[in-house]
């Protein structure tokens, strides 16, 4: 067995258990909308009293966030607990028997506790018999053996005493981003907010943005969802050099990554974007997209990389883009449409070169435009068109005459078939 934990992954629903350098609870900076902050059940295997804890089964559950350690001491758990809580089972005044500790797990999964501690020894609980093994795997729920001989307070009031030292720590982190990001007074560098805040000054910084697309998880879910994301994109800034603070505002989670050299702004990249990967098929039915700025230094404000990444959102929120993780450095002719201030010119740039198109297409009920995005999309190649458009060659070619007489243009000069396919790409983006 692995010794140390981590929030990496190995395939996209297993959790790759990282001998190296373990979550250290001092370097975290997490930030979650709307909640206190938390640590996760990967996190636990750090703290100084865990060590003689031992993970049994649910690691694919690790990711789960424990709001508190709660002692269970009655055999119903739903009238006290709000959810993710961990629980300590230590069999005092509780029936032992398989089927009650079956029947309080089931319990303590509904309502959405973060794990189970079970608490083995000769006077009450001997061993962890198999079925719960079995069920807790099954739901992803983190089940763990505790020694007897472990003092229980040393253990909670550690998992206490994190829990709260975070929550200060979140707030401090908090105003650093709302500062840098969204307040109106904009005078103060980079350098001066994060000495005042006790940030750490990397060289090297930028903005990923996570969005929750809007309407399909119920508000307590979003809640969870983000929280989830908060602390495992954090999970990316381990490692000398880096760190990452993460922010929930409104469905999104903003992301600030600050790394040494370049070299670490790029470990950071590759990094969120695997864990964006794992964290998108765990939450299938409320669709996520990530969107990145570029990497900014010293003189260049955080908040234009913020936006550029927001930019980055838009295109795949209009459908220009079928990713789910795009970076602003990606956009191609997209970053030059969205600096142009009045939307009004792209508009004009558009029917200046496609007008004759658009104006047949409306009387006729033709596609002579979305012909001519194929034609130019497959490289002019008329096989490809053809197979692409489901139409015979001949018609393809009898289309493409038609174009060419409307527009008086040559498509087989290289600089038109540019201006053209910028114009539909023009066309798309006003449209969408």
């Amino acid at each position: 067995m692995v010794k140390k934990w981590g929030l990496y992954y190995n395939g996209p629903d297993t959790f790759r258990l990282v001998r190296s350098g373990f979550f250290a609870f001092a370097a975290c900076n997490v930030l979650e909308g709307g909640r206190p902050m938390s640590i996760s059940c990967a996190d636990l295997k750090g703290l100084r009293h865990f060590k003689q804890i031992r993970l049994v089964a649910g690691e694919k559950g690790l990711y789960r966030q424990i709001s508190w350690p709660f002692i269970c001491t009655t055999s119903t758990i739903s009238q006290w607990l709000h959810g993710g809580e961990l629980i300590f089972i230590s069999g005092a005044g509780l029936d032992c028997g398989e089927e009650s500790l079956l029947s309080l797990m089931r319990e303590s999964v509904s309502k959405g506790l973060a794990g189970m501690v079970m608490l083995t020894g000769e006077r009450y609980i001997p061993e962890i018999p198999p079925s719960l093994v079995e069920l807790a795997d099954a739901s992803c729920f983190p089940l763990f053996e505790m020694p007897w001989d472990v003092k229980l307070i040393d253990v909670t009031q550690e998992i206490s005493e994190n829990i709260m030292y975070r929550k200060e720590q979140s707030k401090k982190g908090q105003r650093f981003l709302e500062q840098l990001l969204f307040s109106a007074d904009d005078s103060r560098t980079f350098e001066e907010l994060s000495g005042l805040f006790g940030i750490p000054q990397r060289a090297f910084r930028f903005i990923a943005v996570a969005e929750i697309q809007a309407g399909d998880p119920a508000a307590a879910a979003l809640d969870t969802i983000k929280s989830d994301l908060s602390h495992t994109l954090k999970s990316c800034g381990e490692g000398e050099g880096r760190s990452v603070l993460a922010m929930g505002y409104l469905n999104t989670v903003v992301c600030l990554a600050l790394g040494k050299t370049e070299r670490d702004a790029d470990a950071l990249d590759k990094c969120l974007t695997e864990t964006f990967g794992v964290l998108s098929k765990r939450y299938p039915h409320a669709p996520l997209r990530l969107g990145f700025g570029r990497v900014c230094q010293k003189g260049c404000p955080i908040r234009t990389s913020y936006s550029e990444a927001k930019k980055a959102l838009a295109t795949m929120a209009k459908g220009i883009s079928r990713e789910q993780v795009l970076h602003y450095s990606e956009l191609g002719i997209f970053r030059l449409f969205f600096e142009i201030e009045n939307p009004e010119e792209i508009r004009k740039y558009s029917r200046e070169n496609l007008g004759p198109l658009l104006e047949a297409d409306q009387k006729n009920g033709s596609d002579l435009v979305g012909t001519l995005r194929s034609y130019l999309y497959n490289n002019c190649n008329l096989l490809r068109t053809s197979q692409a458009l489901y139409i015979h060659r001949n018609t393809l070619i009898y289309r493409l005459n038609t174009i060419k007489g409307l527009l008086a243009k040559d498509l087989d000069d290289a600089f038109v078939r540019h201006e053209l396919f910028n114009s539909i790409l023009a066309a798309e983006f006003i449209e969408k």
